[in-house]
């Protein structure tokens, strides 16, 4: 039940619905500051490389991290933010880093916090390549419950009576009566983040990319070339990744999130082949779609066990001829919170929510010969 709950938060604020992942630590139980809903600003990540990210224990109303790449002629980004004025502030915080034109967006896949901040950047860039896989072109297209080329006072009366609802269930879960005072003050904070969102998602409209390839592309440079590729399959059917071989940095968009995954509804096959690929790389630094930039593979080698371990145990539970509500249930989680350093009670939340209870759930019906609908 908490990640259906989950699911129609991520879908009422604009991120990734329900068809949709630092090394793991024990996680601070200090709160963060007072949400703005904006990215951090730029952290660098090496020569010629930042990144801007959603603000550390915040999981509710999500924002995927925007890598910033510096060429000789140019700056290519890597996603766009979930909202025009994230788009804004990413063209303001490129302005200080540097005085060259942002020349390319790639986006790597078309839950909404990815694509959305495209128009805030065109404003200012309209020559700007906007690049991503025909699937993902497809799916901004189809997919983001987000109007076309215009705003639409519908579609955003609609969103906010959703995180109206969101908020509501968020209050009604901390409201528990064996609910923390720690953790009732990270709910306030977590209301307080969506309330910002929402307010910024105000008049979001969709922008295509007007450039699509199957299998790779590159966007040379002398120094800091960019080569864009689609591995398969992983928290979307049309992921792509981006390769910087000079500066060995990979972006991995939401095949990788940290500290805790992302997932409902999808395969736990293909995506283990498209993480396999990604390993493959010999990346010395790895920005995942959400969370801390990582400086070595525990963390990638954590999800992967992660994705193993559930499929053995949800096939083992239906060989046993448990029902699918019966083997979520028995599902023992202490070893996945144990990895993942989930040693507190709000990161356990959002790693059962956002990842442990729906994954398991999918694994299970697969077990028992029914697909994945995951896109």
């Amino acid at each position: 039940m908490r990640a259906a709950i989950a699911a129609s938060l991520l879908l009422a604020l604009g991120a990734a619905p329900p068809s949709q992942a630092q090394q793991p630590a024990a996680a601070s139980a200090t709160p963060p500051a007072p949400a703005s809903g904006r990215l951090m600003a730029p952290e660098r990540v090496t020569d010629r490389v930042w990144v801007m990210r959603q603000p550390d224990r915040l999981w509710a109303a999500v924002i995927g991290n925007v890598t910033i790449i510096e060429q000789d002629d140019g700056i290519v980004l890597i996603d766009s933010g979930g909202s025009i004025p994230d788009g804004r502030d990413i063209v303001k915080a490129v302005a200080v880093l540097s005085p060259k034109p942002i020349k390319a967006v790639a986006i790597t896949h078309w839950h909404n916090d990815h694509p959305l901040g495209l128009p805030g950047i065109l404003e200012s860039f309209p020559k700007a390549r906007v690049i991503s896989t025909p699937v993902t072109r497809d799916l901004i297209a189809t997919g983001t419950n987000t109007p076309l080329g215009k705003t639409d006072p519908a579609v955003d009366a609609a969103r906010l009576k959703r995180v109206e609802n969101s908020i509501a269930e968020l209050k009604q879960e901390a409201a528990g009566p064996d609910v923390p005072a720690d953790m009732r003050a990270q709910y306030d904070i977590e209301i307080r983040w969506i309330g910002e969102r929402v307010k910024r998602q105000t008049g979001n409209y969709v922008v295509l990319p007007t450039e699509t390839f199957a299998a790779s592309l590159t966007i040379p440079d002398p120094v800091a070339p960019v080569e864009l590729r689609f591995l398969g399959t992983a928290n979307t059917t049309g992921d792509l990744v981006a390769w910087l071989p000079k500066q060995k940095v990979a972006v991995a968009g939401d095949a990788v999130v940290a500290p805790t995954p992302y997932g409902f509804t999808v395969s736990t096959k293909p995506w283990l082949q498209a993480l396999a690929k990604l390993e493959a790389l010999p990346f010395t630094v790895l920005i995942p779609g959400h969370g801390r930039v990582q400086r070595d593979r525990a963390y990638l080698a954590t999800l992967k066990w992660s994705m193993a371990d559930i499929a053995t145990r949800a096939a083992k539970a239906a060989a046993d001829g448990l029902t699918r509500e019966q083997a979520v249930a028995a599902f023992d989680r202490s070893e996945q919170e144990r990895r993942f350093g989930a040693t507190d009670a709000w990161t356990r939340k959002w790693l059962n929510d956002y990842w442990l209870e729906g994954m398991f759930g999918t694994a299970f019906d697969e077990a028992k010969g029914i697909p994945a609908p995951g896109k």
